[in-house]
């Protein structure tokens, strides 16, 4: 069993694919990361999270930006 997966970023910009490792076995459930396009400028970091109904694929959609309150 490998140790990382294949994830598709779905964002404003179009798609990415990245490489990220598992955890326990299964998928992340969600990370911070910049927008795909945008690598380089930290404020564009959003947290990603994990699409739980997607089949076959292991897609993250944008969930907000770090260390926001959403409640």
């Amino acid at each position: 069993m490998s140790d990382t997966y294949q994830a598709e970023l779905v964002g404003p910009d179009g798609i990415e694919t990245i490489e990220l490792e598992f955890i326990n076995g299964l998928p992340q459930k969600s990370f911070v990361r910049a927008t795909p396009g945008h690598e380089d400028d930290k404020t564009d970091d959003v947290v990603w999270e994990l699409d739980e109904g997607a089949d076959e694929v292991f897609r993250y959609e944008p969930a907000g930006r770090p260390a926001e309150d959403y409640s």
